[in-house]
């Protein structure tokens, strides 16, 4: 479908194109406002519009694909839509090239040299946050964002490339980590046709569902759905999802599936373990991702095995999206309840009344909210997590013994399953216990050399690794994502006149005097780079420009979904206090083997007044009688 409906964004894209160029020049606000069913026949033979949704079932689960959760509008937040635009973008040519020249029609500096000056490696550790924060911010943004490019069809943007898909990044003569190599290979983003397909500016594609809905866990499609799910044990137990016992010791708690669709395998792994396959693609990234699907698997196939001894009668199906639905639920709970807290601080929380109730149902459902995710927020805003991984990924024993097992090094864990099959140094659940104890990076500019110099390294460690901080850049400029200043305005900020004016949210004067050395204009600054140049908000991670983004977002998918967890409707108000009342520290020490004790809040560190380790005992779990009917 993403493939179908880049093409169709293509043909428009190039009738345009032709039609601005030809003797009547027309302008593309008029071509935007064509109406003509030749063109929309272009897009409806790829993606059929949805009339009507069907009746609702009682009980009422979500759709795979997020379609009718808006019964108006039924394709909000649902998968293969456009990311929808806060701003207009900014295109050299106004229309689909990207953002390559400033202010005074300057050039921008290339996206590497920008990371170079603005992103070294220098290390300073958070004294309040765990690691869990980054760790679950990747875990949370795979159930919601993923932009297909043209890369997933094959495509070689080699440095002579002349092909309009690839958008190159320079490496400048005088680059001391990248000496000898003329350019990363960059391609652009699928574009997508603009709503009622419309010729118009170039729009990005959202792959996955919008929602908050555990999509990562489950998958994004019936078909997903159907390949993640087991089949009902000897035992009775039903509505599992399916799992693979440890080679290694059957006695321990199980393992993702082995990969058995395209794009799940590790190509490049040559050890005799395999990747594991989840419902999201990117699951092997990094082993602390792998670890957070795993634990989400495991809590799953716990409450589905409660369930069916609970409701005896129930049939596969039935446990399995009763369970679907309450994991879903988990995530929105964490979400807002543990992990936004942290990032956003108090301030921004009540401000855009993000907090979750502590009794009774949420009256804020609105059906004219659309909860799409918008473009700057995948492609800027919330990546703020990349300033915080750190460079070793800790692993802790059962007594949080950091000396009994050996760190991984981010540069050589991309994509390298040995390390959750390597009982000798506690697999998946030591490095969850890992995250939970080591402090993240402070959030700042500044990024580990894993990232900006090692990244999905062939062979892992030789330097010919790719630059995060840089393809950051790079995409925001490929989106057209209008520069820094642009959304200071944007979020209520004043707009600088100077690099000087940016002192109040950026008071770091070093900061400013870089800004000011790579830049010719304080227009030209990438929203990545002064986002996380930004000094954070009081008791939150992020600074008020990332914050506010952030928040809106989140604000949207909250009351633009009619099944958010507290609305009326979706659990009963004694289900509901079930869920409130769980906890991510209770989720690991149910799910890991050997735990015994976690801080209440794991993405605090236990060192922080107030969360000192507890037994798992004393921590709240659901009670999933609850459920009995």
């Amino acid at each position: 479908m993403t493939t179908k409906l880049s093409k169709c964004a293509s043909i428009l894209e190039k009738v345009a194109k032709s039609l601005m160029a030809s003797p009547e020049h027309y302008s593309l606000d008029v071509l935007s406002r064509v109406n003509s069913p030749h063109i929309i026949n272009i897009c409806a033979r790829v993606s059929p519009v949805v009339t009507a949704c069907p009746r609702r079932a009682s009980p009422e689960f979500r759709s795979a694909d997020g379609r009718c959760n808006n019964q108006r509008r039924p394709l909000w937040g649902s998968t293969e839509q456009c990311l929808k635009r806060l701003l207009p973008p900014e295109y050299d040519d106004g229309f689909m090239s990207p953002r390559t020249i400033g202010r005074n029609r300057a050039r921008l500096p290339t996206a590497r040299r920008v990371s170079t000056v603005m992103h070294e490696d220098l290390r300073k550790s958070s004294q309040v946050n765990t690691h869990m924060v980054m760790q679950f911010g990747q875990f949370l943004d795979h159930d919601f964002t993923l932009t297909p490019s043209f890369q997933e069809e094959g495509l070689d943007c080699d440095c002579d490339s002349m092909d309009e898909r690839c958008f190159n990044i320079n490496i400048p003569s005088d680059d001391r980590d990248f000496a000898g190599r003329r350019c990363l290979g960059f391609a652009r983003s699928r574009s997508c046709p603009n709503e009622g397909c419309r010729m118009g500016r170039r729009q990005q594609l959202n792959q996955i569902t919008a929602f908050v809905d555990a999509s990562n866990v489950y998958g994004s499609s019936d078909k997903e759905i159907q390949e993640l799910r087991g089949r009902s044990q000897r035992d009775g137990t039903r509505g599992q999802l399916k799992s693979r016992l440890n080679p290694a010791k059957a006695d321990k708690k199980e393992l993702l599936p082995g990969a058995f669709t395209e794009g799940f395998e590790c190509d490049e792994f040559t050890g005799s373990e395999t990747c594991s396959q989840a419902g999201d693609v990117r699951v092997n990234e990094q082993p602390g991702l792998t670890s957070m699907h795993t634990v989400f698997l495991r809590e799953h196939n716990r409450i589905a095995r409660r369930l069916s001894q609970i409701n005896p009668r129930w049939s596969d199906d039935r446990v399995f999206f009763e369970t679907r639905k309450i994991v879903g639920a988990l995530m929105q709970k964490i979400t807002y309840g543990e992990f936004l807290p942290r990032v956003l601080g108090p301030t921004t929380m009540t401000t855009y009344r993000l907090r979750l109730l502590r009794s009774g149902f949420y009256g804020g459902y609105d059906s004219r909210v659309n909860p799409t995710i918008s473009n700057v927020f995948a492609t800027a805003a919330f990546r703020f997590g990349h300033s915080l991984v750190q460079n070793l990924l800790l692993r802790y024993s059962s007594d949080f013994n950091e000396a009994s097992a050996c760190p991984i090094r981010l540069a050589f864990s991309f994509f390298n399953p040995s390390h959750i099959f390597n009982n000798d140094q506690g697999g998946p659940d030591s490095i969850l216990r890992g995250l939970t104890a080591q402090p993240h990076q402070d959030f700042d500019r500044f990024m580990v050399s894993g990232l900006t110099k090692d990244l999905f390294a062939d062979p892992p460690g030789s330097g010919r690794g790719l630059d995060l901080a840089a393809l950051n850049i790079q995409r925001g400029r490929d989106h057209g994502l209008p520069g820094y200043n642009a959304w200071r305005v944007k979020v209520g900020l004043r707009r600088a006149r100077s690099f000087a004016d940016l002192a109040r949210e950026i008071p770091d004067v070093n900061t400013r005097q870089k800004l000011e050395s790579v830049y010719s204009h304080v227009d030209d600054i990438d929203l990545f780079v002064g986002g996380l140049a930004e000094e954070s908000m009081p008791g939150g991670v992020v600074g008020p420009t990332f914050a506010c983004l952030l928040a809106m977002q989140f604000q949207d998918l909250r009351k633009g979904d009619r099944l958010w967890f507290e609305n009326r409707g979706q659990f009963t108000a004694a289900q509901i206090a079930e869920i409130r009342k769980t906890s991510l520290a209770r989720i690991l020490c149910d799910n890991t083997d050997g735990t015994t004790h976690m801080q209440p809040d794991v993405f605090r560190l236990p060192t922080q007044p107030g969360n000192e380790r507890v037994r798992c005992s004393s921590l709240s779990r659901m009670d999933l009688t609850k459920w009995r009917v």
